[in-house]
């Protein structure tokens, strides 16, 4: 897999640390959809090893997420805070 494929893969990255969520094994990826075509799977691995090598490098912070054949949504996660009446991007 080119450079270019390995780092549309990557669907949220960690915000302090080299940590991202990529999505690994059949799956298309364009603009903010993703169409899997088998066997695929949301993995946390480090940032750097993927988008340079493609090397898996696994975090160990949780276990793969895997995913239905299908067509979805790419959506950054929202949090609201009831004190202070905010909608924010969920930091990693």
């Amino acid at each position: 897999m080119e450079k270019e494929e390995r780092i549309k893969r990557i669907i949220a990255r960690g915000e302090v640390s080299d940590h991202c969520h990529v999505l690994v094994g059949e799956c298309e990826v364009s603009d903010n959809i993703v169409k899997i075509t088998g066997k695929c799977a949301i993995r946390h691995l480090i940032e750097s090893a993927w988008t340079e090598s493609g090397v898996e490098t696994w975090t160990k912070e949780h276990k793969d997420i895997p995913l239905e054949i299908g067509e979805y949504n790419i959506v950054q996660q929202q949090e609201f805070d009831p004190l202070e009446k905010l909608t924010r991007k969920v930091i990693d």
